[in-house]
């Protein structure tokens, strides 16, 4: 059961599987210890040439938390069963359990003990089903208290972007339905009469009626075809123009949609290739058909590659897909440090995190395969492959104690590093906010 499960309002405390509270037959008038400080030992000590003291650390001691004026009611013939349930509850165990307190509008808090004290008083209230004058006690040896909801965040190795591409190598327009002349029919359209056939997905037809019928290439982000900067070379190549001797038109747009100019190849030809001119933001192919035919010929094979002006650069810039950079960060919104869970899982060689703001780091001089799991538990300070085998002992001279590896409050930038590596390699930091 996931810690606070069962708590849905505020008055509410959840210790294992017990719910007591508003809504329960176990009320209480107290609770002792929870919004208190713990105790601490103190490091300090007195000077002994002058007035005052050394000031020394304050290491928090185990957190003692009761629920006081504890009041039960149930049915007179029930309430053994309900005594028997909160005893059950409440029995001494070997493992701290998850105590979730809700006390008011900053929601629950979350804290692991056990209960090591019981008191259910046994006077004429338990015959009538009212038991009052009870109290619980508990004990947390970790005195931090923790928001309810555990934080992930992961991060691969860095990985390079590719970056602008500066050549003016030509990249192919067309996608590659319309350059095979198949699919839908809205890749093409006419000037004039000719007809445009096809089920949208197989093979796509035309048909001109009268001679001098255009037959236009249509883009799907633009009405006036595809994107190109001026000085670009663009090569339209067309089966339908050379098989039917038509004429190869490359249609040249500005910005605004406003017509330019025609570069026109020679009747029959499969190919032309042409400069962009001055102001030109969008060409675009056309085919224009000189005889009429007797039945639809397929619109056949197409080509439309565009390039750019030598060393320049063409907008919107592509810089590539991002990569990654291997940085997490991680956001404590309480007061006090908290202990982490990180999980390195490979393949690559010695990894490492470190809390760029304090310096620590956390590096093991060992070896990951694709299905290892390096599991590195800060409150514990433990460090097991694959959930059982210690590896502790990996650690490298960079690395701090890991119980100390301790995000304060606030925002912390990490960075996961290895000495090689997959891409695919990744680093998993798992914690709650923590509170005094």
């Amino acid at each position: 059961m996931a810690p606070g499960s069962l708590i849905t309002r505020p008055g509410q405390v959840q210790y294992g599987e017990l719910l007591l509270g508003a809504g329960t037959p176990y009320r209480w008038r107290g609770i002792t210890g929870w919004e208190d400080t713990p105790s601490v030992d103190s490091g300090t000590v007195p000077r002994s040439d002058a007035h005052g003291a050394f000031p020394g650390g304050l290491l928090a001691q185990a957190r003692t938390i009761g629920l006081d004026g504890l009041v039960i009611r149930a049915p007179r013939a029930s309430v053994g069963a309900v005594v028997g349930a909160l005893n059950a509850s409440t029995v001494l165990v070997e493992d701290e359990l998850p105590l979730v307190m809700w006390l008011d509008d900053r929601g629950p808090l979350l804290a692991y003990a056990r209960a090591t004290r019981r008191a259910i008083p046994v006077t004429l209230g338990y015959r009538l089903g009212t038991i009052t004058g009870g109290a619980i006690e508990f004990v947390a040896t970790d005195p931090r208290r923790y928001a309810l909801v555990e934080q992930v965040v992961a991060a691969t190795l860095p990985t390079p972007e590719s970056g602008l591409v500066w050549d003016a190598d030509p990249e192919q327009a067309l996608d590659n339905g319309q350059a095979a002349g198949i699919g839908a029919l809205w890749r093409w359209w006419t000037d004039g009469d000719p007809v445009i056939a096809g089920d949208g997905v197989g093979t796509a037809s035309v048909r001109p009626l009268t001679p001098g019928g255009e037959l236009v290439w249509s883009a799907e982000a633009s009405a006036y075809g595809w994107p190109v900067s001026v000085g670009a070379e663009a090569a339209f190549t067309s089966s339908l123009a050379a098989a039917q001797g038509a004429t190869i038109i490359l249609r040249w747009w500005d910005a605004t949609g406003t017509y330019l100019a025609d570069s026109t190849g020679a009747a029959g030809d499969s190919a032309l290739t042409a400069t962009a001119p001055a102001g030109a933001a969008w060409v675009q192919p056309v085919v224009l058909l000189p005889n009429t035919l007797a039945a639809p010929v397929p619109i056949g094979t197409s080509s439309l590659l565009i390039g750019r002006a030598a060393g320049s650069l063409s907008w919107p810039l592509n810089f590539g897909t991002p990569g990654s950079t291997g940085a997490l960060s991680v956001v404590n919104a309480g007061d006090a440090a908290t202990h982490p869970t990180v999980e390195f899982r490979g393949p690559m060689e010695r990894p490492s995190l470190t809390n760029v703001d304090t310096g620590d780091v956390l590096e093991y001089d060992m070896p990951l395969a694709a299905e290892d799991l390096l599991a590195v538990n800060t409150a514990a300070g433990t460090v097991t492959l694959n959930g059982s085998a210690s590896r502790l002992y990996t650690v490298t001279s960079r690395s701090v104690p890991e119980q100390t590896f301790t995000p304060p409050k606030g925002a912390s930038q990490l960075h996961f590093r290895a000495a090689s590596g997959d891409p695919t390699a990744t680093a998993t930091v798992r914690y709650r906010s923590a509170y005094w």
